[in-house]
């Protein structure tokens, strides 16, 4: 992997993530622990190339969807 996909990668990540929280309302701890059961951040970093051009709320709803998929 090039470093600068590497960086989208850690940067798509971070966002998702952020967004995801804030959506929910949950704490970074909360995050973690259901990334820990459904491996949030893994499914964004193997797959970053979806997520370059969605809004916030598609980010949120793209997560909604791999989870419940679960």
């Amino acid at each position: 992997m090039s470093e600068k996909r590497l960086d989208n990668s850690i940067f798509l990540m971070y966002m998702v993530s952020e967004n995801y929280k804030k959506f929910h309302k949950l704490s970074s701890a909360q995050f973690l622990e259901l990334d820990r059961k459904y491996a949030i951040l893994n499914y964004i970093a193997e797959c970053p190339d979806i997520f370059d051009n969605m809004s916030d709320s598609e980010m949120v709803e793209e997560i909604e969807q791999y989870v419940s998929a679960d």
